[in-house]
């Protein structure tokens, strides 16, 4: 069975983002789920400000849904949620299954930065973008990142990928090799539209 992520998507008001960005870490270290907590570095809309993430993972989609259901059960699961909520400008979620998770991770990686990569496929084209994407991380060599397609979004795709350095995110960022050259080609030809946003890890379980 495909699993999948929950994203928490919070927009911290003005002298909360401390706050938030705590009470985030804390909700997932009380549940003890896997997941990680970032903080937006860049944003394609600076006008928005940034963002706190959460992102929980789950093996399955059936995993997705107790948990979802655990929470619309439980008023003090509910409680704690609507207090960090009040310290934020807005706040979003969205599911997003699996395509293919992150690979390849050696023990004692310990990645600081993470990139998400947003692609908007040309209407009726997202599995043909899939298809490149697979083909193109099938020669990857190293760390292989995660392929998403968002439950809500019929054209969207997401690729994260991690890293331990700036050094390192920059060299994948800026690789102008003739293969990488075709193959961000290969994608421009499906994509109507692309942005990525640049975090900072702040925590990381499982």
């Amino acid at each position: 069975m495909s699993g999948g992520i929950i994203n928490i998507m919070r927009r911290p008001l003005e002298g909360q983002s401390k706050n938030v960005l705590r009470a985030a870490i804390n909700a997932l270290e009380q549940r003890g789920v896997r997941g990680n907590v970032t903080s937006s570095l860049t944003t394609p809309d600076p006008t928005t400000g940034g963002n706190v993430m959460t992102t929980i993972n789950h093996d399955s989609l059936s995993s997705m849904d107790d948990y979802i259901s655990a929470f619309a059960d439980s008023e003090e699961i509910q409680d704690s949620w609507d207090q960090t909520a009040a310290m934020c400008k807005s706040v979003t979620i969205a599911l997003l299954e699996y395509v293919a998770p992150v690979e390849g991770v050696s023990e004692g990686f310990q990645p600081k930065y993470m990139v998400r990569h947003i692609f908007e496929a040309k209407r009726g084209m997202r599995q043909e973008l899939i298809d490149a994407m697979l083909e193109i991380r099938s020669g990857m060599s190293g760390i292989k990142p995660s392929i998403l397609k968002p439950l809500g979004m019929v054209n969207r795709v997401r690729i994260s990928a991690v890293y331990e350095t700036l050094e390192d995110l920059s060299t994948a960022l800026n690789n102008q090799s003739p293969e990488a050259q075709t193959q961000r080609a290969k994608m421009i030809d499906l994509t109507d539209s692309y942005f990525r946003t640049i975090s900072r890890i702040h925590y990381l379980h499982g």
